[in-house]
């Protein structure tokens, strides 16, 4: 029988492929280090409108940039390690036009401080609490920043306001509280059909308050109130929400026990999507207007 001839064209064609193949094979099959699989944190150039939901550890932090503007709410708590001031860097902010802080606890302006300090900050927001609750020193600290850098403070109140390509909306308690937790101030953005909500570490006393209040919460996200404990994200106030991504943002093996369970089955009753910062790192939304693009940090 006659030998076939292989064309040499043909033969060097088929050994790329083969090598390309085996190539290919081990690069699937080669583990993946867990540095290699986090993201860099956005910039302000290459995306319009973003929500970065920081894993901060057992406290919050949230970047919203639209337009070349940006905003802070809450900055976690007191970090020797300056997680956040290194994100923020890595972000390309150089500026922030405002800084909301939901309520004066640690794990929600630990790093205020150290972020107007570094930051030219336009306009700092918090809300009015009541004289039966004491100020922490982490508190007072920042207040004293505050007067030495001749900046004020704005108290929050029922308002819309315009953020580049957003609207941001403030719902506050008009009620007398003995936990600063329920005087959290609730923050929605809207970008045209997209919308998000802030709620601090707002609890069932609150959230009661404002579906009394009337207040439009239906949003698209939700970042979950008090790192999820079973105190907040009532069955009620879901139902009025109706979110279809939720955030939770909480410590590793942090002592609370936070998200709860029960807390965390009601949430994934009511949304299509739940993330919570202890395994998906940071995460990210990416607004067009329409649609919700999504990237998480691990």
């Amino acid at each position: 029988m006659a030998k076939r001839k292989v064309n040499k064209k043909t033969g060097s064609l088929l050994s790329t492929i083969v090598v390309f193949v085996i190539c290919a094979i081990w690069f699937l099959s080669e583990p993946v280090n867990d540095n290699d699989r986090k993201t860099k944190p956005l910039s302000v150039s290459n995306a319009n409108t973003q929500v970065h939901f920081i894993d901060v550890g057992q406290g919050d932090a949230t970047l919203v940039l639209s337009d070349g503007k940006t905003l802070l709410v809450d900055t976690g708590e007191r970090d020797d390690s300056n997680k956040l001031l290194n994100y923020l860097e890595k972000a390309g902010i150089k500026s922030l036009d405002y800084l909301i802080i939901t309520h004066p606890h640690s794990d929600h302006m630990g790093e205020a401080t150290e972020v107007i300090t570094k930051y030219k900050t336009e306009n700092i927001i918090m809300p009015r609490t009541g004289s039966n609750v004491p100020a922490s020193s982490i508190y007072r600290k920042f207040l004293q920043t505050v007067k030495n850098q001749n900046k004020k403070i704005t108290a929050a109140k029922d308002c819309d306001f315009d953020f580049g390509d957003m609207t941001v909306s403030l719902f506050t308690s008009k009620r007398d509280h003995d936990d600063l937790n329920n005087y959290s101030v609730l923050i929605k953005l809207v970008h045209d059909e997209n919308s998000f909500l802030i709620t601090g570490d707002c609890e069932f006393e609150e959230e009661a308050e404002m579906l009394e209040q009337g207040f439009d919460l239906d949003v698209d996200v939700l970042k979950a109130g008090h790192h999820g404990s079973y105190t907040s994200s009532y069955n009620s106030f879901l139902k009025k929400v109706t979110p279809e991504y939720v955030v939770v943002s909480a410590g590793k093996d942090n002592p609370y026990g936070h998200p709860h369970d029960a807390t965390v089955k009601r949430l994934k009753k009511y949304a299509k999507e739940y993330y919570c910062t202890i395994e998906t790192g940071t995460v990210r939304f990416v607004s067009d207007g329409k649609g919700l693009s999504v990237e998480t940090e691990k």
